[in-house]
């Protein structure tokens, strides 16, 4: 059985596409669903993002479309993205108070739905900073919880209307079809291409 992580919300239109690629058609409500390419069993489950790249890099699932920001917070390796989905695209990026006149370097807390890649990000620059970790956009608690949030970017929209400032810019991110450190690639290549032309058939 392979199997195969989709996720829900942002993504919602390509994991339909690629469900379609595959036959099935996303029921509302119906978050498991279980099909055949080429003779191989394929379960499809609907999850989030963030499980989709936590699932993968504990081999509990072996294809996933997932944000690049998700795999590098769950420290998965970078040969295992098979191609670009782009679903976004957006920066990884400090953000502070726009008339907060402090060095990036005397920060004190951040935060991150990204704890992990926080970490890893601001260890030179910020490295006495704590480390607050929220399961939403971090925009909010600054400046009344935390002195920074590490989150993603995409206009500076968001950023703009809630007085915050870019610091730091680290990484761009897209999202990618990944697969697990476990998958064999030549057993799951079938889905795979079918993915792929699912996703080029639209651009």
């Amino acid at each position: 059985m392979i199997r195969v992580g989709l996720p829900k919300g942002r993504m919602a239109a390509e994991s339909a596409r690629f469900c379609g690629a595959l036959g099935v058609r996303i029921q509302p409500g119906v978050l498991r669903y279980v099909t055949a390419v080429n003779g191989l069993d394929v379960a499809i489950l609907l999850v989030k993002a963030p499980d989709v790249a936590r699932l993968l890099q504990g081999n509990l699932l072996d294809l996933g479309l997932t944000g690049d920001e998700w795999l590098m917070e769950a420290d998965a390796p970078a040969d295992c993205r098979c191609f670009e989905a782009r679903s976004y695209v957006a920066s990884v990026c400090l953000l502070m108070a726009r008339d907060d006149p402090r060095s990036i370097r005397s920060v004190r807390s951040v935060a991150t739905p990204y704890p992990n890649l926080a970490r890893s990000l601001l260890h030179r620059i910020a490295p006495d900073a704590e480390i607050v970790a929220v399961s939403g956009s971090s925009e909010a608690l600054v400046p009344d919880i935390a002195d920074a949030c590490l989150d993603l970017v995409e206009t500076g929209t968001s950023a703009a209307l809630n007085s915050l400032a870019v610091r730091g810019s680290f990484n761009h991110v897209t999202t990618h079809l990944a697969r697990s450190d476990a998958c064999d690639p030549v057993i799951v290549a079938p889905i795979v291409g079918l993915f792929a032309n699912a996703l080029e058939a639209v651009l």
